[in-house]
């Protein structure tokens, strides 16, 4: 299948199917002047676009490539572990902001009340 019929579907653009070739994390042979696009493909095209919406990076997907150009799986499952750590330190670190912005917010409030 041509472009086209790939970005209908995987649900991905015509440029976004371009940036990951351009990235290198598609490898896509040409027939003749067109890149011919399988059932693999489109798998790989839905799972970076689903890793994107994760908030991973293409340089990320890059780094978790194999040497035949399929992802490391075994790496893609450590990396996603480190990446839930750091969403745990974030959500952590914005509860602690949040109690600190009730506590200012009480601070005001009582200063408010002392006028």
């Amino acid at each position: 299948m041509f472009i086209n019929e790939a970005s209908k579907r995987s649900g991905a653009t015509q440029r976004a199917i371009r940036l990951y070739e351009a990235r290198g994390l598609l490898n896509v042979p040409r027939s003749g002047k067109y890149r011919v696009y399988n059932d693999k493909h489109i798998e790989l095209i839905k799972v970076i676009k689903e890793a994107q919406t994760l908030g991973i990076q293409l340089s990320d997907l890059l780094i978790l490539k194999s040497q035949d150009e399929d992802l490391d799986w075994q790496l893609v499952s450590a990396f996603l572990i480190q990446q839930e750590e750091i969403v745990e330190d974030k959500i952590q670190t914005l509860i602690i902001q949040k109690k600190r912005i009730a506590d200012y917010r009480e601070t005001i409030k009582k200063c408010l009340e002392g006028d």
